[in-house]
């Protein structure tokens, strides 16, 4: 039985599993990147992701073709956009920045659209993201601030950039992602598919390592998410909102005390930074990720930016004023406008339907769309659009929460006759 078990799953180790197993390092662990940089050089990333993008248009059926395009649409005309306003005379640079930001989206479309080795990747992701939180913990205590310094690098040669991604330490980038994907551990400990013992040890491990990476809105969007332990799983969505804006409330009200708690929660594990960053978010005593940097001013100057400029922003300026940089969403509205804001809502709106959507009638949906907003929240506070979290990582642990099937089984809209059928069926005498 073991044996046939064995052939089975090695007849699905295709090289499509191998390629995506590899995009999947590159999105999660800093070493292999940095590995592929020194003994492969970019370029064979490069020809990686080309082949990767263009194998999701082929495998592409002519029935789903049309609804491909106008899913990609919004994203492509986005990064037109943005090569326009950086205006690279690199050709082949600016190319792969495009295709690297297209490529989660043409992977999740596969994904929602075709079946895949679920469990495999399932199981493969939270080892590969367990396995780096651990090195991210080790490495931030023999070199504290290391996943602070990893955001703040000027250039990839960096030593300590070199140093640090050697050890496998987390970045930004990790550390956000990985607090992102939390809703999805406790959903699967809601639909009974992880057992509690998993739950407490990923919860601990997570805990320690946003802790150490010293990143606050990370801390508390991983306490905000917690309180879903809390919440029934049938739970209407416009009931969890309600009690969500309540718990925010109270926190407003709170906040004194709660910074307490946590600071000598953070005193407790002799960790200064911590309770610095937690006085900072609660008590306003200070900028929130940055001491240098005030966030409250650079999310006024992006709004200032876009009230000036309000159609297409800086878009077409010559010379175009600076705007925060600490706002993915604000920044876009700086630098687009209102025709960066309509391709932000379209971008989401297509997100939200192929990935979210068809949870729809399944219990824990408001705990799939809590998963969906909170990449928008951290958007809106921080940088990144965070499109690994909304297209890798939700298509792969939601068909292991709900079956492999659960994309497959929507039923599609049928398409309307270009001719009424009151037309069709009536007879001339």
């Amino acid at each position: 039985m073991y044996l046939d078990k064995i052939k089975q799953f090695l007849k699905k180790l295709n090289i499509k599993t191998l390629v995506f197993v590899y995009i999947l390092l590159m999105s999660v662990t800093p070493i292999i990147p940095r590995l592929t940089s020194m003994y492969l050089t970019t370029y064979f990333y490069m020809i990686v992701v080309t082949v990767s993008v263009l194998f999701t248009f082929f495998s592409c059926g002519l029935d789903r073709i049309k609804e491909y395009v106008v899913y990609l649409l919004p994203f492509i005309v986005y990064e037109m956009a943005a090569m326009l306003v950086s205006n690279n005379p690199d050709v082949l640079l600016a190319g792969y920045q495009v295709l690297l930001f297209l490529l989660p989206v043409c992977i999740g479309f596969y994904l929602a659209t075709h079946r895949f080795f679920v469990d495999f990747f399932a199981v493969f992701l939270i080892l590969a993201v367990c396995v780096t939180c651990m090195t991210t913990i080790i490495g931030c205590i023999a070199h504290p601030d290391a996943a602070r310094v990893l955001a703040t690098t000027k250039t990839s040669q960096d030593p300590l950039a070199i140093l640090y991604e050697m050890q496998n330490i987390g970045g930004y980038g990790f550390v956000y992602s990985t607090v992102l994907l939390y809703p999805f551990v406790i959903l699967a400990y809601k639909m009974k598919k992880l057992h509690p013992l998993f739950v407490i040890i990923l919860t601990a491990i997570l805990a320690f390592m946003t802790i150490q990476a010293e990143y606050t809105f990370a801390i508390l969007l991983m306490m905000l998410s917690s309180l879903l332990f809390f919440v029934r799983r049938d739970i209407p969505v416009k009931k969890f909102f309600i009690m969500l804006a309540g718990f925010v409330l109270v926190v407003l009200l709170f906040r004194a005390t709660i910074a307490a708690i946590l600071t000598y929660i953070g005193n407790a594990l002799d960790n200064q930074a911590m309770v610095e960053k937690i006085n900072a978010a609660f008590l306003g005593t200070d900028s929130v990720e940055g001491f240098d940097d005030d966030r409250g001013a650079l999310y006024l100057l992006s709004i200032q930016v876009f009230l000036k400029n309000p159609l297409f922003g800086t878009m077409f300026m010559s010379h175009k004023p600076h705007n925060g940089g600490h706002s993915f969403i604000l920044d876009n509205l700086a630098m687009y406008g209102l025709f960066g804001a309509a391709l932000m809502i379209f971008m989401y709106r297509a997100l939200f339907k192929l990935f979210i959507r068809p949870m729809k009638d399944k219990p824990g949906y408001a705990f799939v769309v809590w998963a969906f907003i909170q990449p928008i929240i951290l958007s809106s506070i921080n940088t990144g659009m965070w499109l690994q979290n909304f297209c890798l990582y939700t298509p792969i642990f939601l068909c292991a929460i709900y079956g492999s099937e659960v994309y497959l089984n929507v039923v599609r809209p049928q398409p309307k006759p270009a001719i009424p059928v009151n037309v069709l069926k009536r007879k001339d005498y």
